[in-house]
């Protein structure tokens, strides 16, 4: 083959490429058939395909990844969302979605609060948020202590707690479903007190004192 031959047919291999990719790109013959959704625990995903704009025969090769995403992350109990081809047919999100670890009753409404303070929408609270009560302003170094004490808990555990009474941010006071009063104090240490926190959960008396993880003590 003489080197004119082999351009030319080089050549014609790219122009059909680049004919193949324009034709996919301007019609539809690769279409959105399915969903795959991923991540969705609080959220159904009927609502997730709604949130991302897109529809069933739109062309998949078109598709806006980034502002499906949006989208999908303006749906209340999703904290963040990725959207992507599947090719031929499936456009897959994945999202994360906020981790309820505590909640507020505001009136006869029930606010939630993930693990970074953040009060993101008004549901029925999950059985691992536990239920902040006395200086509870949003936003607050009170608020976020006690949710950073919180969030330091494991979810089977936060389950077995009532409520955590906010005094200031130096005084947290856990309420246990076993009728245990547990000093926290402030929001330090977090993670030995919440090892300490497990302990006494095991053990008897009703009152304790666990602000020195170090030096537990009844009160």
């Amino acid at each position: 083959m003489s080197k004119k031959t082999g351009a030319l047919a080089v050549g014609v291999v790219l122009l059909v490429a680049v004919i193949a990719a324009a034709a996919v790109w301007l019609f539809p013959i690769l279409t959105v058939k399915s969903f795959e959704v991923v991540g969705n625990d609080h959220v159904a995903a009927e609502d997730v395909e709604q949130a991302s704009g897109v529809a069933k025969g739109s062309n998949l090769a078109r598709l806006d990844a980034r502002e499906a995403a949006q989208g999908v992350a303006s749906l209340p109990w999703v904290e963040s969302a990725t959207v992507s081809r599947a090719f031929p047919s499936t456009v897959h999100i994945e999202i994360t979605e906020h981790e309820a670890v505590a909640f507020v009753r505001n009136g006869g409404t029930t606010v939630l609060v993930d693990n970074h303070g953040k009060e993101f929408v008004e549901d029925e609270a999950p059985p691992e948020a536990v239920e902040l009560t006395g200086s509870t302003d949003s936003g607050s170094p009170e608020m976020q202590a006690a949710v950073e004490a919180v969030a330091a808990l494991p979810a089977p555990i936060r389950e077995k707690v009532t409520t955590l009474e906010i005094a200031d941010r130096y005084s947290l006071t856990f309420h246990t479903k076993d009728e245990k009063t547990i000093f926290w104090g402030a929001s330090e240490d977090n993670k030995n007190k919440a090892i300490a926190f497990e302990d006494v959960l095991k053990l008897e008396g009703e009152s304790w004192n666990i602000s020195n993880p170090s030096l537990v003590t009844r009160r």
